[in-house]
Formats: C-alpha cells, sequence, structure tokens
C-alpha cells in the first residue's frame, strides 16, 4: 500500500473543516425593523392614515331663472350705509343721462335704448346684467309694483297687443317716479305711474339688485 504523503493529509481535513462550515451556515435574511414612531414611544396604537376630503357646499344664490353673470355679496357690518350710497350711486348715474337722445340697439354713453341705458347705469356701480331687457328681467330678486324702492329696475310689456312678455325696462327713482330711454320720448327721461296711465298698465314686475344686506356684483 502507498503511502499517503503529508501534504495531502494536511489539506484534506482543511477541506472537510471547509465544506462544514459552509453548509451548515444560515442563509443571511433582511430582517424587518420595525419603525418605531411617537405612538410606539407613548405605548399607544397608531392610527391608520386617512385621507381627509374636504367638501365646499356651494348654495344657489339666485334662481334657476338668474343669470350667471353676477354673484351675491353680503356685508355684514355697516350694510345700511352702503345700501343708501349703491342706491344714490344708481340715481345720480341715471340721472346724469337726462335728455341723452334715444336710439335703438345703442349702448351708450351718447346714445341709448332702454336696456343699453340701464345696463350701462348699473355696470357704473359693480353690477353687471345682461344686454337686453328680457334677460334682465331674470336678475335679482322679483319685486311686485307695492313693494318697488329707488333703484329697483322696472319692466313692461309695451307691444300694441300684450302678451306678457318683457319688451321695455327703465329704474324706478321713489315716489311714482321712473327713468328710462324712451322710444316715445326719444331719450332719456322722467315719467311717474300716474301721469302715465300707459306704463302703469303695462307693468310686469320689478327685479331688486340691491337689498338691506347685500347687492349682486359681476364676478
Amino acid at each position: 500500500m502507498k503511502k499517503i504523503k503529508p501534504l495531502y493529509l494536511s489539506i484534506i481535513p482543511t477541506l472537510i473543516l471547509f465544506t462544514a462550515c459552509s453548509s451548515n451556515e444560515p442563509k443571511m435574511k433582511k430582517e424587518n425593523k420595525e419603525k418605531i414612531s411617537i405612538y410606539n414611544i407613548m405605548g399607544i396604537t397608531e392610527p391608520k392614515e386617512k385621507l381627509i376630503q374636504f367638501e365646499i357646499k356651494k348654495e344657489p344664490l339666485l334662481s334657476q331663472e338668474t343669470a350667471t353673470d353676477i354673484e351675491y355679496i353680503s356685508y355684514k357690518n355697516n350694510y345700511s350705509n352702503h345700501t343708501n350710497d349703491l342706491i344714490n350711486n344708481i340715481e345720480w348715474n341715471a340721472k346724469s343721462f337726462l335728455g341723452t337722445p334715444y336710439v335703438w340697439g345703442a349702448t351708450g354713453p351718447k346714445t341709448f335704448d332702454c336696456s343699453g341705458f340701464t345696463k350701462w347705469v348699473y355696470r357704473d356701480i359693480g353690477i353687471t346684467i345682461p344686454r337686453v331687457s328680457k334677460d334682465q328681467a331674470r336678475m335679482g330678486e322679483y319685486v311686485s309694483y307695492k313693494n318697488l324702492k329707488r333703484g329697483d329696475m322696472v319692466f313692461f310689456d309695451t307691444k300694441k297687443h300684450r302678451s306678457g312678455k318683457v319688451t321695455h325696462v327703465g329704474i324706478y327713482l321713489g315716489a311714482g317716479n321712473f327713468i328710462h330711454a324712451s322710444s316715445a320720448g326719444k331719450k332719456v327721461v322722467i315719467y311717474n305711474f300716474n301721469n302715465k296711465e300707459f306704463y302703469k298698465n303695462r307693468f310686469l314686475w320689478g327685479r331688486r339688485l340691491v337689498s338691506n344686506n347685500a347687492y349682486f356684483a359681476s364676478k
């Protein structure tokens, strides 16, 4: 039998030892390290995250019959004085155009038709209304004849054969007076309902854009 050389005898135990260590060594696993939060430190259960949604509810400010180019602005403090100032400005602006010629389709400032006149007057105080009288008649708050106040718009059916449709508009000044761009008068004039039965009989309704605690303003 051949003698085993000492070199081989020294290598074999080393290989056996290496193989044994390699096979028995546990595989390294990724440890899931628990995150430490302020809730863990305090010893309470951490709440789950929730998505907080803020719901903004927009209440309808105007009726469905109202146009959408204006919005409702309220005043909590000193609104009475502010309202009076607005109404005074409406009357002053309107009267400043007395005698201005009437021209159908004109929007001012040198000539007006009825709705061009009202649109201009209200625009000067920051209230935007539609161009034609039938659309203006849908703005703001409905007002009956007996409840008219200064600054209200007044609407009429002036056709020969009445149908109840709006064909004319003016601005109420109080005490039965209203100012309008009149096609019959051919200019901006002030009439009184009691002296002009035609307009009293053809009156349809009023619309209020300036009230005791709010007014309508362009968006």
